[in-house]
């Protein structure tokens, strides 16, 4: 994704990659760097299965006091086991759905302040897969 958004013209940004897998997300983070040398990139650990882990995001987040221009909800899980989260919810219920709806709410301020003080809207992007289609 951040190969496209260089080639929109899209770059300087700086892109918090939220990831369970955080080895995974690091060399996501450097593919991105070797091809954009500027590019900021972090790494944030994110389960979005639990509650307890979006809002720890959420608040590292806020913390940094970095601007929330955009919200890409691109997690999911799907065709696993019957298990529930640690919440108690079934996991792929927690992580595909909840997970993005509890972490979106807890942003949501943080973006609409950003807009305010910026003046340019803020984009949420909720994005899928067609994997249900073959079920």
């Amino acid at each position: 994704m951040g190969l496209e958004l260089k080639l929109q013209g899209l770059w300087p940004l700086h892109v918090i990659i939220g990831a369970r897998n955080m080895e995974a997300a690091n060399v996501v983070k450097e593919n991105i760097q070797q091809s954009i040398p500027s590019a900021k990139v972090d790494v944030s650990e994110l389960e979005l299965s639990s509650q307890k882990s979006a809002r720890a995001f959420a608040d590292r987040f806020i913390e940094r006091n970095l601007p929330l221009n955009v919200l890409i909800n691109n997690a999911g899980v799907m065709n696993c086991l019957y298990k529930l989260s640690e919440d108690g919810i079934e996991m792929q219920f927690a992580t595909n759905h909840l997970g993005h709806f509890l972490l979106t709410n807890l942003l949501l301020e943080k973006m609409k302040n950003t807009a305010k003080e910026s003046g340019i809207e803020g984009r949420i992007v909720n994005l899928s897969s067609v994997a249900h289609i073959g079920i």
